[in-house]
């Protein structure tokens, strides 16, 4: 509605319309009626939903070939821990088993409150086996989430992770219960929900990570 004679235009009609209402057949004068043409206000897209716009139409590699739908991370602003998972469970970033090993036990032992953790993956599609080459492409995409959110920590799920990540090749055991920095940002390692689920023997290893990881990033001693 910038236009100046569409704004004038549209003026002289309300003022036509308001005479008529405000004429009375009995010749009493009705109080005079105000208006005002506001302009409308443009929506201003998240920047966070642009990068998810643009990872879920991205076909830079195979690993699109199985995507359905764009599994959605769960966005926080200055969490306290960005978790990332190696890929989408699926259409889902964790099934639902793994979510509620996830939320018994990454959220509650780490004593997170609610807005102060936050879940991507490093590979927005499906992707079986793990690969680098898709990691390759995704890796804008999480740098631009780890700008955007700006977490005080990182916790690495999953072997394929942690390696790809702090760019080694190693066992697991030799990158849990240890800090890193990537971009500045200490970063923690331990297993996926699904590697508890296909290993429940994890539990122990699991449960000691949490206590290490809590230390490190403050949590330690907090009430639920």
């Amino acid at each position: 509605m910038g236009d100046s004679f569409t704004k004038g235009y549209l003026m002289s009609l309300i003022d036509e319309a308001e005479r008529l209402i405000s004429s009375d057949p009995f010749g009493e004068e009705r109080p005079p009626v105000s208006y005002t043409l506001k302009e409308k206000e443009e929506r201003r897209e998240d920047p966070l939903e642009s990068v998810y716009r643009e990872a879920s139409s991205c076909r830079l590699c195979q690993a699109c070939s199985g995507r359905r739908m764009f599994a959605h991370p769960v966005v926080a602003s200055g969490p306290k821990v960005l978790f990332i998972a190696p890929s989408p469970e699926g259409s889902v970033i964790f099934s639902p088993e793994s979510l509620l090993k996830f939320r018994a036990w990454w959220e509650l032992s780490l004593l997170l409150h609610p807005g102060e953790w936050a879940l991507t993956t490093l590979i927005k599609c499906p992707s079986s086996p793990f690969s680098p080459s898709a990691a390759d492409q995704c890796r804008p995409f999480l740098r631009s989430e780890m700008s955007m959110m700006k977490p005080e920590a990182m916790v690495l799920l999953g072997h394929d992770t942690a390696c790809y990540m702090l760019r080694r090749s190693v066992p697991m055991d030799e990158m849990r219960q240890k800090r890193f920095v990537v971009n500045h940002i200490p970063v923690f390692v331990t297993y996926t929900p699904l590697d508890y689920l296909h290993t429940p023997s994890l539990q122990r290893d699991i449960w000691n990570d949490m206590l290490f990881i809590r230390r490190e990033i403050g949590t330690e001693g907090r009430k639920r």
